[in-house]
C-alpha cells in the first residue's frame, strides 16, 4: 500500500508541475512553421534541417545530460537552467537568419534534458520505494503526453493573437514559474546523486557521427529519392560503419555509452524493437495534420483544437493503465487493448478521408488514439526496464529512445512521407488516364466548368485552361486521399497483427516484474 503524508501531495504536484515546460520548449511552436518558415524567408530544405537538428541536438544530449543533472546541486542548477533557457528562447525571436535560429532552440533544447532530470531526480528520492513504480512511470507518461498537446494548443491559441512569436513569450512565462516554483520547493542546495564523474566521452562522439548521419538521412532521403542517390547509399553504409565501430570500441570500455550486454535481458531486446513498432504506428499522426491543412483547409488553430480529444482518451487510459500494472495485472492484456485501440484509430480514419469532412468526425477516432498511447506508452516504458540492473539502466534507456524516436519517429517520418508520395504519384497517374473524351462524366463536367469561366466574360482558350486546371486539382485531391486510406489501410492491419501473435502465442501472461528506480523514468 502506497502511503504519502497529507503535506506532500501539494509538494509532488509541484515537483512535477516543474518538469511540464521543459518537456514542452519544442511543442509550443509545433503548429507555427509556416509562420517561421515565412519569417526567414528560406527555403523548404534549410527549414527542414532547421526543424530537425534541435530534436537531434537534444536526444545526442541525453546520456551526457543524465550525468550532469547528478553532479551539479539541484537549486543552482534548475535556477541556471531556466535563466539560460529564457535567454535561449528570446533570442531565438531576434535573429536575423536560419542559421542562429536553429544555433539557438538546439542550445534551449540541450538545456531542457538538464532541465528534466534535474526536476525529476527529487521526485524519485521522496516518493520512492514507497511510490511504486507503475504509478511513477504511470503519472509521468501522463504529464508528457497530455501536456504536450496542451501546450501545442496554447502555443498555437498566443500565435493566432499576433504572431508565432507570442507562443515563445508564453513559454518564457512558464520558465519565470518554474524558478519561483524552485526557490518554494528546493530548500536546500544539494546534488543528493552525485557521484564520481564517469562518461564514455568516445562512445559519445560516435552516437553524434550516427545521429548527424541519420539527420542527413532524414532531411535529404525524400528529395534524393532514397538510394537512387548514391549519396544516400553511401550514407547508409556510412551508419552501419559507425555501428560496427561502436560495437567494437564497447569490447574495450568498461561502461560504454550503450552497453550491448543489456540486450542479452529478452524483455530489452523485445521491448526495443515494441518501442519502434509503437514509434512507427504513432507516427502516423503526420497524415492526419498534412490531411487537415493541405485537403480540408484547417488553419492551425482549428488543427490544435481537433487534436485536444485525443486527451480523454489518454486521461482516461493512462490512470487505468497504471491501477491494472499496479494491480500486476497481465501485460499481455494491456498489449492488447492498446493495439487493439491503435489498430480501431487507422481502421476508422481509413472511412474518414474525403472532402469537406466536419471536424467532429475526428473526435472519436482521435479519442480512440489516446487510449491506445495510454495504454501502451507507460506498459512499454515500464516493460522495457524490468529486471535491468542499476549499471544498464541508461544502456537500455538509449536503446528506447533510439528505436522510438531516431528510428520509428524521425526516420520513420521520412520514410512514410515517401511512401505517401509514391502512392500520391501512382493514383494520380490512374486518374489522370481516366481523363480523356471517352469519359462522359469527366468530359461533361469539363465542359460545365468551361461554361462557368466563359459566363465571367473569359476568352475561349483561358475558359478551357481553366477548366482543365480546375478538373486537374480535383484530380490531385483525390489521389492523395486514395494515398492516405492506402497508407491507414496498411498501418490497421499492423497494428491488428500484435493482437493475433500474443493471443496464439500466450504471450504476457505475466504481471510485471521488480524495476528500479533509476534511471529516471522517461
Amino acid at each position: 500500500m502506497v502511503k504519502i503524508k497529507k503535506g506532500s501531495v501539494l509538494i509532488l504536484v509541484g515537483l512535477y508541475v516543474l518538469t511540464i515546460p521543459f518537456f514542452n520548449t519544442l511543442n509550443i511552436t509545433a503548429y507555427d512553421n509556416s509562420q517561421i518558415l515565412g519569417h526567414f524567408g528560406e527555403s523548404t530544405t534549410a527549414f527542414t534541417y532547421s526543424s530537425y537538428i534541435p530534436v537531434f541536438a537534444m536526444l545526442a544530449f541525453l546520456p551526457l545530460g543524465i550525468r550532469i543533472a547528478k553532479q551539479l546541486p539541484l537549486r543552482t542548477m534548475i535556477l541556471s537552467v531556466s535563466f539560460l533557457s529564457i535567454i535561449c528562447n528570446t533570442a531565438s525571436l531576434y535573429t536575423t537568419s536560419i542559421g542562429w535560429f536553429t544555433v539557438w532552440r538546439s542550445l534551449l533544447s540541450i538545456l531542457s534534458i538538464i532541465g528534466i532530470f534535474a526536476t525529476m531526480i527529487p521526485i524519485i528520492l521522496k516518493y520512492n520505494p514507497a511510490f511504486n513504480m507503475a504509478i511513477m512511470y504511470g503519472i509521468m507518461q501522463f504529464i508528457l503526453q497530455g501536456s504536450q498537446h496542451i501546450y501545442k494548443y496554447f502555443g498555437t491559441s498566443f500565435t493566432s493573437l499576433h504572431d508565432w512569436t507570442f507562443s515563445v513569450y508564453f513559454l518564457n512565462a512558464n520558465f519565470f514559474i518554474g524558478i519561483i516554483l524552485a526557490w518554494i520547493f528546493y530548500r536546500k542546495d544539494v546534488a543528493p546523486m552525485k557521484g564520481i564523474f564517469q562518461f564514455d566521452w568516445r562512445g559519445w562522439f560516435l552516437m553524434i557521427l550516427l545521429f548527424t548521419d541519420i539527420l542527413f538521412l532524414c532531411a535529404e532521403g525524400q528529395t534524393r529519392n532514397w538510394f537512387q542517390d548514391p549519396k544516400i547509399a553511401s550514407a547508409v553504409a556510412f551508419g552501419l560503419i559507425i555501428v560496427g565501430i561502436y560495437i567494437l570500441h564497447t569490447r574495450f570500455t568498461e561502461d560504454p555509452l550503450i552497453d550491448p550486454d543489456v540486450f542479452k535481458y529478452s524483455n530489452v531486446a523485445i521491448g526495443s524493437f515494441l518501442f519502434f513498432y509503437i514509434g512507427a504506428i504513432n507516427g502516423t499522426g503526420s497524415v492526419v495534420s498534412g490531411f487537415m491543412g493541405n485537403v480540408l483547409g484547417f488553419d492551425p488553430l482549428y488543427e490544435a483544437r481537433t487534436h485536444l480529444s485525443m486527451l480523454i482518451g489518454i486521461f482516461i487510459a493512462i490512470p487505468l493503465t497504471t491501477y491494472l500494472l499496479y494491480k500486476k495485472i497481465y501485460i499481455g492484456t494491456v498489449w492488447i487493448m492498446g493495439f487493439t485501440c491503435y489498430g480501431l484509430y487507422h481502421f476508422i480514419l481509413f472511412f474518414r478521408f474525403y472532402p469537406e469532412i466536419s471536424p467532429s468526425d475526428f473526435l472519436a477516432p482521435f479519442v480512440i488514439k489516446g487510449l491506445a498511447i495510454g495504454f501502451l506508452y507507460p506498459t512499454s516504458s515500464l516493460y522495457l526496464a524490468e529486471g535491468i540492473p542499476k549499471k544498464l539502466g541508461d544502456s537500455r534507456m538509449m536503446s528506447g529512445v533510439i528505436c522510438r524516436v531516431v528510428l520509428a519517429v524521425l526516420l520513420g517520418s521520412a520514410i512514410l512521407g515517401t511512401m505517401i508520395t509514391n502512392a500520391n504519384i501512382h493514383h494520380k497517374t490512374g486518374l489522370s488516364q481516366q481523363l480523356s473524351p471517352t469519359n462522359q462524366l469527366a468530359e461533361d463536367q469539363l465542359i460545365q466548368t468551361k461554361n462557368v469561366y466563359l459566363h465571367k466574360g473569359m476568352s475561349e482558350i483561358e475558359a478551357q485552361k481553366m477548366a482543365e486546371r480546375s478538373l486537374s486539382n480535383q484530380t490531385s485531391q483525390a489521389a492523395i486521399l486514395l494515398a492516405y486510406k492506402d497508407i491507414y489501410l496498411v498501418l490497421s492491419a499492423i497494428c491488428f497483427l500484435p493482437v493475433l501473435i500474443i493471443l496464439l502465442f500466450r504471450l504476457g501472461r505475466r504481471p510485471l516484474g521488480r524495476v528500479e528506480v533509476e534511471p529516471i523514468p522517461i
